[in-house]
């Protein structure tokens, strides 16, 4: 798997004058609000450190059984860990406080996921989180609604299908497998383009989710934490967003999701 070019390069940090007075003023919120917008916040100005990270240590791999998304996971649910333990007030930089943890969390879960068994299970609880997120609430009896039902979650299932199995982790990446035809590849490209012109037209909240989902790899339980809110509450919102993307793409069947 090639690497997506921002994550190449995992010495770049943000140590201009600019980026601290930034970052001060993140923890400052932090400390005094202690609410989830602030938490958010901290956690998406840093993501950007945790996914170089993690794309250094996948480099440096010496096993390929283990995939770079699992990597970026493992990178994020570290932290989120790392920015509940830091204490912003004892004048130590946060990169310097969270990369041992980052670095930790990365390794023991990928010594975990090394057996295929449990990367499986990972993989099949995360798409099970995705169907339930899909399932109409309530029955009906109305054969109409029933095949209604079953056309909305068979187009979520495609377009979750779509963002996740593509390759799609930032649109620099995005590439066609190297046995595809220059059809293909043109339609490849054109499928990615789609998909990122409608994640872009989402609602600011809906986009963060769509990205932490399937371009970070977090569970609902995450994204959950991260927002403060119930994990149900991210399962509904994930659904709406997935319609939302069906309905700004249209018709889907001409879409490329070979990859």
């Amino acid at each position: 798997m090639n690497l997506p070019a921002e994550y190449a390069n995992a010495d770049e940090t943000h140590g201009d004058a600019a980026a601290s007075a930034l970052e001060k003023s993140l923890w400052a919120a932090l400390r005094d609000e202690s609410g989830p917008q602030a938490r958010e916040a901290v956690f998406a100005h840093f993501l950007p450190y945790a996914q170089a990270l993690a794309a250094q240590l996948y480099a440096g791999r010496h096993r390929d059984d283990v995939e770079f998304k699992d990597f970026l996971q493992l990178a994020c649910v570290g932290l989120l860990e790392a920015i509940d333990r830091f204490e912003s007030g004892r004048g130590v930089s946060f990169r310097t406080f969270c990369t041992p943890r980052l670095r930790g969390n990365v390794l023991t879960g990928v010594q975990r996921l090394s057996d295929a068994q449990e990367q499986i299970a990972l993989r099949k609880r995360i798409r099970r989180e995705r169907v339930a997120s899909l399932e109409t609430p309530a029955r009906t009896s109305k054969q109409s609604d029933t095949f209604q039902a079953l056309a909305t979650l068979a187009a979520g299932l495609a377009i979750g299908f779509m963002l996740d199995d593509t390759g799609i982790v930032e649109e620099s990446a995005a590439q066609a497998a190297p046995y595809a035809t220059a059809y293909q590849i043109i339609a490849w490209r054109q499928t990615t383009e789609q998909l990122h012109s409608a994640v872009a037209r989402l609602s600011t909240r809906e986009q963060k989710i769509i990205r932490y989902h399937y371009f970070h790899g977090l569970g609902f339980e995450q994204i959950a934490d991260i927002f403060g809110v119930t994990k149900g509450r991210i399962s509904q919102l994930h659904r709406g967003a997935l319609l939302d993307l069906r309905n700004l793409l249209g018709n889907t069947e001409h879409l490329h999701i070979t990859g």
